[in-house]
C-alpha cells in the first residue's frame, strides 16, 4: 500500500487531563487539556485537542494559526482496521513548555470523526478489497494466461477510513492499473470505459518457473478534511486525494520447456566439370547417394538435411519451433585418388572436399564418404543447442564414356 499524506484524521477522546495549582509551571488553579468535537455547517463531526477551553492547534499548523496552546500527536498504533491510538502533548506557544506534564491526553481516531489539522502518514491496508486471479495458475511456460483484477463492493468507503477523512462518493475514480507479472514485465493499463473498477489482460510467462502477479488500482477522488484558520478557528474544506489499492495472486506456475533436437540426415552436393566439359554447380539440397565419373575431380561440399526440425515444448504441448544450421562439418579418412586431395579434418560450412576416384576399368565402383556434421539449432525463445550427426554419403563411380579410361 502506497504512503498517503492527508489533512485529517478521526478521534475518540478518552480522557481529559487536570492541572492543579501547585503544578511547578504555576498555570491558574485548573488548566483543563481535553479533547473536543467541532461540527462543520453541514454536520460533519471532527475532533481537536482544547487548553483552557482554547484549541491547541497541531504542531504542523502553528505556520498559520496562531494561537496560546499547541500539540504535538504520536501515534502509538492501530487498535482496530482504521482506528488509530494516540498519545497527545500540549505545549503553551509562548515557552514552549509543556502543560500536561504528567500523562498525555490519550484518544483513539476513526474516518466518523477526522482530526482537526492532523497529517498522519495513512497507511490503511485496502487489499481486501482487490481480487487479483490468472487462469490458469498453471499452464505450459508461453502459454496464454489471464490476468484480472476487480475492486469489490464497499471499497470506496474503506476509503475514508485510509485517508481519514469524508470522501465524497460521486468524485471517486479509478484512474488506471499496473500490473507486474513477476517475470521483469510491468505494465500499465487505462481504466475500462464501460467497467474502470476490473481489469482484464493477456500474458505469456515465456520461461518457466514460478511467478507472482500484482495487481494495482489507482485511485483519486475528493474529501471534506478541517484545517485552523489563521484566527485558531476550525474551517471545513474539500481536498483531493490519489490512493493505490494493491493486491497479488501468487504461485503462478511456467511449467519445464524441454528443447527437442532436429532429426538431421547426413548429405553431400557434388560439384565439378563433367566430361562433355560442361560445368556441374552444387545443388543447394544435399544428397545421401550420388553417381560420378571416373577419374574427373569433384568438388563435394557438405550438407545438412533436416528431415524434421527441433521443437519446444513444454506440459506436454508444442510451443515452439526452431532453425538448424550447418556451422562446421569433420571429414573421416576414406578413399581419395585426387592430387593435391583434402585432408580429413575439421572444415566450415562452405569448405568443399577435393575429391576423386580412379576406379579400375571396366565397370563401376562403390565409396562411402564418412562426415560428422556439426549443427547449431536456435529456437523460438532464442536458446541454442549445439548437437552432432554422423553419417555416409554413397557415391557409385561409373565409366565416363566421354572422358575415356
Amino acid at each position: 500500500m502506497r504512503i498517503l499524506r492527508i489533512v485529517a484524521c478521526p478521534v475518540v477522546a478518552l480522557a481529559a487531563l487536570f492541572l492543579s495549582a501547585g503544578s511547578a509551571l504555576g498555570y491558574e488553579s485548573r488548566l483543563e487539556v481535553k479533547v473536543e468535537t467541532w461540527t462543520s455547517a453541514d454536520g460533519r463531526a471532527y475532533v481537536g485537542v482544547q487548553a483552557a477551553a482554547e484549541w491547541a492547534v497541531p504542531a504542523a499548523e502553528t505556520s498559520v494559526a496562531d494561537t496560546t496552546y499547541y500539540s504535538r500527536w504520536e501515534l502509538m498504533g492501530i487498535t482496530q482496521p482504521y482506528q488509530r491510538h494516540y498519545w497527545v502533548w500540549v505545549y503553551r506557544t509562548a515557552d514552549d513548555e509543556r502543560v500536561n506534564v504528567t500523562s498525555p491526553v490519550t484518544l483513539f481516531t476513526s474516518e466518523r470523526q477526522p482530526g482537526i489539522g492532523i497529517r498522519p502518514e495513512a497507511s490503511g491496508d485496502l487489499s481486501l478489497y482487490l481480487d487479483v486471479a490468472v487462469d490458469p495458475v498453471s499452464g505450459p511456460a508461453r502459454s496464454e494466461r489471464t490476468v484480472s483484477g476487480e475492486l469489490t463492493a464497499g471499497w470506496v468507503d474503506a476509503v475514508g477510513g485510509v485517508i481519514s477523512a469524508y470522501v465524497i462518493p460521486d468524485s471517486v475514480q479509478v484512474e488506471g492499473w499496473t500490473v507486474d507479472f513477476g517475470d521483469g514485465t510491468v505494465e500499465t493499463f487505462p481504466p475500462g470505459a464501460s467497467d474502470p473498477e476490473s481489469l482484464s489482460v493477456e500474458h505469456r510467462y515465456e520461461a518457466a518457473g514460478s511467478f507472482d502477479a500484482v495487481v494495482t488500482a489507482r485511485v483519486s477522488g475528493e474529501a471534506y478534511a478541517a484545517f485552523f484558520a489563521p484566527g485558531g478557528v476550525p474551517v471545513e474544506r474539500v481536498i483531493a486525494w490519489t490512493l493505490d489499492i494493491t493486491n497479488s495472486a501468487t504461485g503462478i506456475s511456467a511449467l519445464p520447456i524441454e528443447y527437442l533436437l532436429p532429426v538431421v540426415e547426413v548429405g553431400a552436393s557434388p560439384s565439378g566439370v563433367l566430361a562433355d566439359g560442361s560445368l556441374l554447380a552444387p545443388p543447394p539440397d544435399g544428397l545421401a547417394a550420388l553417381w560420378w565419373p571416373r577419374g574427373l575431380l569433384c568438388e563435394l561440399f557438405a550438407r545438412a538435411t533436416i528431415v524434421t526440425e527441433g521443437s519446444m515444448r513444454s506440459g506436454g504441448i508444442t510451443i515452439g519451433g526452431s532453425v538448424t544450421k550447418l556451422v562446421a562439418y569433420r571429414y573421416l579418412p576414406g578413399v581419395n585418388d585426387a592430387s593435391a586431395p583434402t585432408a580429413p579434418g575439421e572444415y566450415g560450412p562452405d569448405d568443399s572436399i577435393r575429391i576423386q576416384w580412379d576406379t579400375p576399368l571396366p565397370g563401376q565402383g562403390s565409396y562411402s564418404v564418412r562426415l560428422v556434421l556439426e549443427l547449431e539449432t536456435t529456437y523460438d525463445d532464442g536458446t541454442v543447442r549445439s548437437s552432432e550427426v554422423e553419417g555416409e554419403v554413397q557415391v557409385t563411380v561409373i565409366y565416363s564414356a566421354v572422358g575415356g579410361g
